[in-house]
């Protein structure tokens, strides 16, 4: 399996503040362009989601999610959590429906639905019990949501650290671009 296209990077940082227990991630660096994203942009002009716990009980509703601006479920995390730890890496993919909340609220995501977002989950390293992230890179890649799983699990494996390596290189500041 070759590295894919990279559509999108971006790298976000935990910028929860202090007294809050709903651990919030914004994005500081960025590569590429993908124009969902624009429709994420808060009034501060940031971008930022915040990590919850699932919904709803069941066998595939992932342990973790990404909420974003006007409640939106970015995407929830598979493979997040490996045998009860933080794995490192989790996958996932735009919301399928061209509406969603009880208020119908448009899918900015929606035209994208086959894609497929990575991401790479950094923990402080010092406390393997902590399962807040300190850093979330992720990776958008253009009609992958069939064959993701597999794509995490080349990543997991280092085949993509060559493109990332290149990808951060030209990252740049959120408000940059």
């Amino acid at each position: 399996m070759n590295a894919p296209n990279i559509l999108y990077y971006a790298k976000m940082v935990n910028t929860t503040q202090r007294g809050r227990k709903t651990p919030r991630y914004t994005i500081v660096a960025q590569a590429g362009y993908y124009s969902p994203m624009e429709h994420l942009r808060g009034r501060d002009g940031k971008i930022s989601m915040y990590l919850t716990e699932k919904l709803k009980e069941g066998e595939r509703v992932p342990a973790m999610r990404l909420q974003a601006k006007n409640s939106l479920n970015f995407t929830g995390l598979k493979e997040f959590f490996v045998d009860g730890k933080l794995s490192g890496f989790a996958y996932g993919y735009p919301l399928d429906r061209p509406t969603y909340s009880n208020d119908n609220k448009p899918n900015p995501f929606y035209t994208c639905k086959d894609d497929g977002f990575l991401f790479i989950i950094h923990g402080d390293g010092q406390d393997p019990n902590n399962v807040i992230p300190t850093c979330i890179e992720m990776i958008i890649l253009p009609h992958a949501k069939p064959i993701i799983s597999g794509y995490c699990k080349q990543l997991q494996m280092g085949g993509f650290n060559k493109t990332l390596e290149l990808i951060r290189g030209q990252a740049t500041g959120e408000n940059d671009m």
